[in-house]
């Protein structure tokens, strides 16, 4: 089996000034995780949280600290919620904490991915799984020997049904060296016909092919746009493919050795919460929502939705915080976003339990030339049924003129911030 590999995580290993307030025990604690990723170098290369890029996820040695924090005291049938749950790495710890985990996001490719990572079935399922993805990879490298033969016949390309070929074609061409497509699309077609027998295996394995693409791929990184060369050799996306697909099951074989249910993971938007945890049942709240202008996941995941043909339009319109937002009216977006913070922190307030905690992880940014403050604007938009027992923060690095101009004498910082259900 490969090693496993290291990601780029949100929170930089770089130190910074720490400050904190509130209820000493539990802002002792956040201070705690907040340093985490500067001081864990295991906790990342645990279960499934190796197995595929997010942009600006989590680290999961902070999500362990958060959740040995707000789940204490979870009853069973209580869940623990993480309503921005990207790739899922609350999930997977809160699930290797042995509680009862929901997650949801609005981003089909963090749905798809965070279900593989918290797929914790019987064993038979998971060997099922290894023994599909190494056949469709032998099948696909076999194709590709078949077809440098002149004999050879060509192969139709890939037609994703509900996705317009000549669009999709023109969005991807650039992208993929012409062999290295061939093969992605093969592995693709034979997932494709796995799903008539076997949905379930079929999207986990669409999720293993998502890790392998911008390796193949001439795009810089997931958040890096830029076109680069790469050398791609024949028969390297089958490789990695049937890499990714081991390194999953062993992550799960892992996670699976805590007894829990199986996660819930919904694509929804955070407004329609309740539709899956009814107001005034959730142990705890553990999540990191958007920072206000700093990404646009909708960009940069745009090739594996053209590829893997997943549908993003409630993504594109409701992307909250998104940085083509405030680059697009920035007067507008502020106030759609300062809108948009009081009606998550108020639906978390509703799904808590009475007595209950949230640990929220938020940081400040730079919106359209203007410093945004996280830890202000989160006060801001405090309900009355909500009290903010502690906080902790860290200062960040200012990045380029843009982000100093921006702070001026402030310091930028990353927060986690507790607030308790009245």
């Amino acid at each position: 089996m490969p090693p496993r590999q290291r990601r780029s995580l949100s929170m930089p290993r770089t130190p910074g000034k720490l400050h904190r307030d509130g209820l000493t025990a539990t802002a002792t604690v956040l201070v705690e995780a907040l340093t985490a990723a500067q001081s864990d170098r295991e906790t990342g290369d645990t279960f499934t949280h190796p197995f595929h890029s997010y942009p600006a996820r989590l680290h999961p040695a902070t999500a362990r600290v958060l959740v040995e924090l707000i789940g204490d005291g979870a009853q069973r049938t209580q869940p623990i919620v993480d309503p921005f749950c990207g790739s899922g790495t609350v999930l997977v710890e809160a699930r290797a904490n042995g509680l009862r985990t929901i997650g949801s996001d609005l981003n089909p490719l963090a749905i798809l991915v965070a279900r593989a990572k918290t797929w914790t079935a019987p064993p038979r399922r998971r060997a099922a799984l290894r023994e599909a993805g190494h056949a469709i990879a032998g099948a696909t490298l076999a194709a590709g020997k078949e077809a440098r033969r002149a004999t050879a016949e060509v192969v139709e390309r890939r037609r994703p049904p509900g996705f317009d070929p000549n669009a999709r074609d023109r969005r991807l061409a650039r992208w993929f060296a012409p062999h290295v497509r061939r093969e992605l699309e093969d592995l693709a077609a034979r997932i494709d016909e796995l799903r008539d027998d076997d949905a379930e295996l079929a999207d986990i394995l669409l999720a293993c092919l998502s890790s392998c693409l911008y390796k193949v791929s001439s795009r810089t990184s997931d958040t890096d746009g830029t076109w680069i060369a790469k050398n791609i050799g024949r028969g390297m996306a089958s490789r990695l493919f049937v890499q990714r697909v081991d390194l999953l099951v062993a992550g799960l074989g892992d996670l699976a050795k805590v007894h829990a249910t199986l996660p819930e993971v919904h694509e929804l938007d955070i407004r329609r919460l309740d539709t899956i945890v009814p107001d005034g049942t959730a142990a705890g709240v553990i999540t990191s929502p958007p920072y206000a202008g700093t990404y646009d996941y909708a960009d940069h995941q745009r090739l594996r939705f053209d590829f893997l043909a997943l549908r993003h339009r409630d993504l594109d319109d409701n992307e909250l915080g998104s940085r083509r937002s405030f680059e697009n009216d920035p007067e507008e977006a502020l106030t759609a976003w300062r809108k948009a913070l009081a009606g998550f922190v108020g639906k978390i307030a509703r799904t808590l339990a009475p007595g209950r905690a949230a640990a929220l992880v938020i940081g400040d940014s730079v919106a359209a030339g203007r410093a945004m403050f996280a830890l202000d604007d989160l006060r801001d938009a405090l309900t009355s049924d909500l009290t903010l027992e502690a906080w902790a923060s860290q200062e960040r690095t200012k990045l380029g003129q843009v982000e100093r101009r921006a702070f001026g004498t402030r310091e930028k910082a990353e927060h986690i911030v507790v607030l308790r259900r009245v």
